[in-house]
């Protein structure tokens, strides 16, 4: 079982999702998300062996949320999915609703995106790149929150990069104190007393550094720019019916469903 030389793999392959445009789809993917360039082409690659997946896995698939975003996005382009990719490419629609929401649901999410990761590395030879299919833990984590944010108009800052700059703000207070302290009982300067003052100095350039490169990995949106709006229980979930290989007409077995549980995406709050 191998998709290498899978006819639907083959056409998805050559698919193009970008077009001569001012805003590609890459692009658009990658602004919306707060993504770089890179981590979005990638993104997009690995959407492609989802798509292949719904159809060819033969059981109900479900997608990470960094692919789930990329599908999102495609579904606005109507004439390119409808047309170009679920009439032209897969033959018969594919589409994303909303699920019933409930812990049934939720169980049943969580084992559909082990099996699709198990079926990932069946049909492609490897295991799914992990940031972008991390672990159910991190995929299905609680009490996700996610908003449309206008970048334009608000700063976004990491919690745990917000945490690093307050605590290299008060170890530069503390530093800064501690040196006005010094100076005013300094009679004379000699490296004796200033080595603990550019020890000071070492330690508060560190905290400075670490705070900077704190927030996650590049190409890493942390679901801050763009996603569903929900209750704060459990983030969404999408699969894509088995049963999309075997219904020639694609009238049933094809419907994915959609956000589920509270806010399109997943990662911790």
């Amino acid at each position: 079982m191998n998709a290498t030389n899978d006819p639907l793999w083959l056409k998805l392959q050559v698919f193009t999702f970008d077009h001569e445009d001012a805003l590609t789809f890459t692009q658009r993917l990658a602004r919306e998300n707060n993504w770089s360039a890179e981590f979005a082409q990638r993104v997009v690659d690995e959407y492609r062996r989802f798509l292949f997946l719904a159809l060819r896995a033969g059981h109900p698939v479900t997608p990470s949320d960094e692919v789930d975003q990329a599908w999102h996005l495609h579904l606005v382009y109507t004439r390119s999915y409808w047309q170009e990719l679920c009439q032209d490419i897969l033959g018969r629609p594919l589409h994303h609703g909303p699920t019933r929401g409930g812990t049934a649901e939720d169980d049943r999410f969580e084992r559909q995106y082990a099996e699709t990761k198990v079926s990932y590395a069946r049909w492609f030879g490897r295991e799914p790149p992990a940031d972008i299919w991390p672990p159910s833990k991190v995929r299905f984590a609680p009490q996700v929150r996610f908003a449309r944010v206008n970048v334009a108009a608000y700063w976004m800052l990491p919690k745990p990069r917000v945490r690093r700059l307050a605590a290299a703000c008060f170890l530069a207070l503390l530093s800064l104190t501690t040196l006005a302290a010094c100076a005013t009982k300094l009679e004379h300067i000699s490296f004796g007393n200033v080595l603990p003052l550019l020890f000071l100095l070492l330690v508060i350039g560190l905290a400075i550094r670490a705070a900077r490169r704190g927030g996650g990995k590049s190409g890493d949106g942390g679901g801050c720019s763009t996603g569903c709006g929900g209750d704060s229980n459990h983030s969404s979930h999408h699969d894509s019916s088995s049963g999309c290989s075997s219904h020639s007409d694609g009238s049933s077995g094809c419907s994915s469903s959609g956000c589920g549980g509270g806010g399109c995406g997943g990662g911790g709050d």
